[in-house]
């Protein structure tokens, strides 16, 4: 299976710094703040990278673990926020954590990268305690702009076919939001809420509004609903037995 394997890449530095995604950063603490359990024991950052979101749940929860594939980037995370983030390093097929152990977990921006997303979910899923909050982004295919690429001819991406595509031969998977939805539900958990996220998410658009205008437009589109946006967060619980 594919892993989400960012070794000998400054991810950091290229994708997020040189990007200047600062919007999209802004997008996803927001989503975070709203949906995030306040307070915990144990949590789990799944598919963590460097550490970048850690801010905010550190301080919430007792315990807290960062999880990647990649060792420079937990390298990463624990010069940042050592001794209070534990990390720990392995596959996202099979999570090196016991049944039920975690109160709360996230698994933000690392979907896409998940050629079996079902099994993914499904281990998430495992380690998450009965009546313990997932919070789960991905990217999703029925967006705005995909939908117009589309019917001009000029997207391969499907986005109202159910079944994942993927963009680019690196295997970047996009997810129809009702299939998303069908392997949470297949897996055990109970979708609580959802929230449209980085609806403006568009080059020429975030340079004609400008980064603080884009952000102040994010609270009340984030409420809109409406499932066409190029990232959808989900509240998931997982049921008490």
């Amino acid at each position: 299976m594919t892993e989400i394997d960012y070794t000998d890449f400054d991810y950091k530095k290229i994708f997020w710094e040189k990007g200047d995604r600062r919007y999209e950063d802004f997008a996803d603490r927001l989503a975070l703040r709203r949906l995030l359990p306040k307070t915990g024991e144990k949590f789990l950052d799944v598919c963590g990278g460097f550490g970048r979101l850690a801010d905010e749940y550190l301080g919430r929860y007792t315990e807290v673990c960062l999880f990647d594939y990649a060792e420079n980037l937990l390298k990463q995370a624990r010069a940042a926020h050592s001794p209070k983030l534990k990390t720990a390093q392995g596959s996202v097929y099979a999570l090196p954590f016991a049944d039920g152990e975690f109160d709360a977990l996230i698994m933000v921006r690392a979907a896409h990268h998940l050629a079996d997303f079902p099994a993914a979910i499904a281990e998430t899923a495992r380690v998450l305690k009965p009546g313990g909050r997932a919070v789960v982004e991905i990217a999703n295919k029925r967006n705005l702009l995909e939908i117009l690429r589309w019917c001009l001819g000029r997207s391969q991406m499907r986005p109202f076919a159910l079944e994942p595509t993927s963009r680019g031969a690196k295997g970047v998977w996009n997810f129809h939001p009702l299939y998303a939805e069908q392997v949470f539900r297949e897996s055990g958990l109970r979708i609580k809420k959802s929230l449209s996220v980085s609806g403006l998410r568009f080059g020429p658009l975030k340079k004609i509004l400008g980064r603080r205008l884009l952000c102040a437009l994010e609270y009340p589109s984030q409420r809109l609903g409406m499932k066409l946006t190029p990232s959808l967060y989900y509240l998931l619980e997982k049921p008490n037995a």
